[in-house]
């Protein structure tokens, strides 16, 4: 991401966070039900427990929060690029890993690699840097990832966010791996990629 983008996301992000504070407001979702559906689909991308997760775009660790409420018991790691986030979610869960970093620069193994609302913050040719990612997130996943992206067949497109058609996004994660499924039948203005390596595997 070039430096003036990155400082442009920091501050978007970094001014949410002093004008909501601890809320999922924070991390530009509408609300907390929104959040946690898009978790539940996360979620279900295979059974969870004892597996070893990255929460790309960890924010202020809601993701982690969500596995506790439903007693999904993992070996979790956040990681996000806002200084402000990083230090707030390890306050919160202060016994859990948390990265300042960008996911481009891990190279350590997941049995699962999450990402909720990370690939959609717009910037110039955002969306190569995106596909970059996602292949970053599948070469670092032992069994699968899973991250959400706004369609934009349901959602309006400006100078904010980047919106994706489906067709695109499966036709680039099917270079990765055949093993890709879709959802889209859970709120309107997104939807869910799960990517699997070599065999399906979900359960």
């Amino acid at each position: 991401m070039p430096p003036e983008d990155k400082q442009r996301l920091l501050d978007y992000y970094e001014n949410s966070l002093k004008e909501y504070g601890d809320n999922p407001k924070s991390v530009h979702w509408m609300d907390q039900k929104n959040q946690e559906i898009r978790f539940e689909i996360l979620n279900k991308i295979a059974d969870l427990n004892n597996k070893k997760i990255l929460d790309v775009g960890c924010g202020l660790g809601d993701l982690y929060q969500f596995f506790i409420s439903k007693n999904i018991g993992i070996t979790y790691t956040g990681i996000d690029i806002v200084p402000e986030f990083i230090e707030k979610a390890q306050k919160s869960f202060p016994d859990i890993k948390f990265i300042l970093k960008d996911v481009i620069e891990i190279n350590e193994k997941y049995d699962y690699i999450l990402a909720s609302g990370v690939l959609s913050f717009k910037f110039k040719d955002s969306k190569n840097y995106y596909f970059h990612l996602i292949k970053k997130m599948f070469e670092c996943a032992k069994s699968g990832v899973a991250f959400n992206v706004l369609n934009s067949s349901t959602h309006n497109t400006d100078d904010i966010y980047l919106t994706y058609s489906i067709e695109e996004v499966l036709n680039y994660c099917k270079t990765l791996t055949k093993n890709v499924e879709i959802i889209s039948d859970y709120l309107p203005q997104d939807f869910t990629v799960y990517m699997y390596k070599d065999k399906f595997i979900k359960q």
